[in-house]
């Protein structure tokens, strides 16, 4: 089958990745073929380019891809940014230097244009946390400040993370800047009008883009609007009920490759 009117974009973790964080083999064969076949593969993460390369192995992703949950587009194949969106940072600081004070346990992470910061007291770093978001350094906040900032990310338990939101809405920083839970252990903080969605409707102007067929698949909360940008969504069978109900088709889990199931199986009806 010819995939040459087709554009993918594909979230990365409780989607492509499975539990283990891991590519599955079936799914990489399936995105090789599509890709052999004209079609273009991007992927759609709130991880950054760096972190991303980190988690995963040589995929066939050959057109733009989506970062940071909307906050960075990237093109790995041109070694080229396209859109790149900051944050207001001393709207930010205060809230950051209260979490860090208040709850030094809760890991806190700025996604800088050019490299990610671990800005929490590293006696106090969730192993798992600090190894899935490599390669990042340990930072003080006023070496921070010299870095422009495209997301904050506040890893911890989801009782303490709705005390942050709490105090983020009393100082009124959702006027600056989005505020979305990723995971139910994930808060993040992305330039104002920031999603998934926004991000993809932008690259459709690319010119390797235009005219393609947007089909997206995806499983979380942020996800919602990179479903509903695209031209067909797909919601794998492990996603959020608010993820399934906005989706045209429904495929497998992610622990059950999900993404060759899309491809083998529902691309082929549409």
């Amino acid at each position: 089958m010819k995939y040459d009117k087709i554009a993918l974009f594909t979230d990365l973790d409780g989607t492509l990745l499975n539990s283990r964080r891991e590519v599955s083999p079936e799914n990489l064969a399936a995105l090789t073929c599509f890709t052999a076949e004209g079609g273009l593969f991007g992927i759609s993460t709130g991880r950054a380019p760096s972190n991303a390369l980190d988690v995963l192995p040589p995929l066939p992703i050959n057109t733009w891809s989506v970062f940071l949950n909307g906050a960075e587009s990237y093109h790995f194949q041109k070694q080229k940014a396209g859109t790149v969106k900051t944050l207001p940072k001393e709207q930010l600081l205060s809230l950051i230097t209260w979490v860090l004070e208040t709850f030094p346990h809760v890991n806190v992470q700025i996604c800088a244009v050019d490299t990610l910061l671990f800005v929490s007291d590293p006696a106090y770093e969730d192993r798992d946390f600090v190894d899935t978001h490599q390669p990042m350094i340990n930072a003080s906040l006023a070496e921070a400040m010299d870095h422009d900032w495209l997301k904050i990310l506040f890893s911890g338990p989801r009782e303490i993370l709705e005390k942050i939101s709490a105090k983020a809405r009393q100082e009124r920083i959702p006027e600056e800047a989005d505020m979305v839970y990723t995971t139910y252990t994930y808060l993040e903080f992305l330039p104002k009008n920031t999603n998934k969605g926004n991000c993809l409707h932008e690259l459709r102007q690319q010119p390797e883009l235009m005219g393609r067929t947007f089909i997206a698949i995806g499983d979380y909360s942020n996800d919602l609007e990179l479903l509903q940008e695209a031209d067909v969504a797909v919601a794998v069978a492990n996603a959020l009920p608010e993820v399934k109900a906005i989706a045209d088709f429904l495929t497998r889990s992610n622990d059950e490759h999900a993404l060759a199931d899309l491809i083998e199986h529902i691309i082929p009806k549409l």
